[in-house]
């Protein structure tokens, strides 16, 4: 399970109850329990006022929520020169209201930073682990996630036995279609951060639907450079070809996307490769910088 809200916005006290309601609903819905979740509002709320009172060199601030398993992340950035927490040691003023927002934050995490940065400004990252009511929908949503994963990478296993041993019949996975419907179309709409975060969670990079196309493939047809990058990063094959004989570059030069041509060959794609390759696709379609690109002019 990953749920992640990012929000930006002014420095005014009143975007300190939006912030803290946004993460407060959304624990709850989760089913995190009250003392944990009275917490998190806590150390949101303290990390939220010190940005108000303190940056000056901006008017708005982010803040990252990210929700994992069984963590909640905090990520508070302003665009000021924040506060030197370092200056300040490890006890807190106790008689400024700025060094005990700092203890309730240091007191409350499970682990804090906090980081000066050079364009962006401030930064305070804070963790606190979850813990559940006994009927929360968080460990159910983990559990089934857990089994659908496992499910998708055996879709993308080569066959232990002889090829010529029939496969046993089985049912289609109405749950397992729907899920890997839900990772094609994320490639298809360059949806790049949750993609990735299933990739990174167990999903196969190069995960195929029936006709041969990969993740990579989709994202390449529809122009999502950013994507085809990330799967690539991950280890997505460039060079995958599909049931067609089709490569992804062939494709990105079908529809004339050149930022995505030129991130398969960043990534290694072999312009020669697939029937018809891309060289031939940009030949027949009159591509002529992509022949330059190739060195096929």
């Amino acid at each position: 399970m990953l749920f992640s809200l990012e929000l930006l916005l002014p420095r005014d006290a009143a975007s300190v109850p939006v912030a803290r309601r946004l993460l407060a609903s959304s624990l709850e819905a989760l089913g995190v329990t009250e003392p944990i979740l009275i917490d998190v509002e806590l150390m949101l709320t303290e990390a939220c006022t010190n940005v108000i009172r303190h940056a000056t060199a901006s008017d708005a601030y982010a803040v990252q929520l990210v929700i994992t398993n069984d963590r909640c992340v905090i990520k508070v950035l302003d665009h000021g020169s924040g506060f030197d927490a370092a200056s300040r040691g490890n006890e807190p003023d106790f008689v400024h209201e700025h060094g005990r927002g700092l203890m309730i934050m240091k007191s409350l995490s499970d682990d804090i930073r906090f980081q000066a940065l050079r364009r962006e400004g401030a930064l305070v990252a804070m963790e606190k682990e979850l813990e559940f009511r006994a009927d929360a929908l968080a460990p159910m949503l983990a559990e089934a996630e857990a089994v659908v994963l496992d499910r998708v990478a055996v879709m993308d296993e080569p066959a232990d036995g002889p090829a010529d041993e029939p496969a046993p019949d089985s049912e289609p996975d109405p749950e397992l279609e729907e899920f890997a419907t839900r990772l094609f179309d994320l490639a298809r709409t360059g949806q790049t951060e949750r993609l990735a975060a299933y990739v990174d969670a167990g999903v196969p990079v190069n995960l195929a639907n029936d006709r041969g196309d990969t993740l990579l493939m989709l994202a390449a047809y529809h122009g999502q450079a950013g994507t085809v990058t990330a799967l690539a990063a991950r280890g997505a094959d460039p060079e995958r070809a599909n049931d067609r004989g089709q490569s992804p570059l062939a494709g990105a030069v079908f529809k004339k996307e050149p930022a995505v041509v030129r991130a398969l060959l960043d990534a290694g794609a072999d312009p020669h490769a697939g029937e018809p390759s891309a060289v031939d696709t940009a030949r027949m379609f009159g591509h002529t910088e992509f022949l330059a690109w190739f060195g096929a002019g």
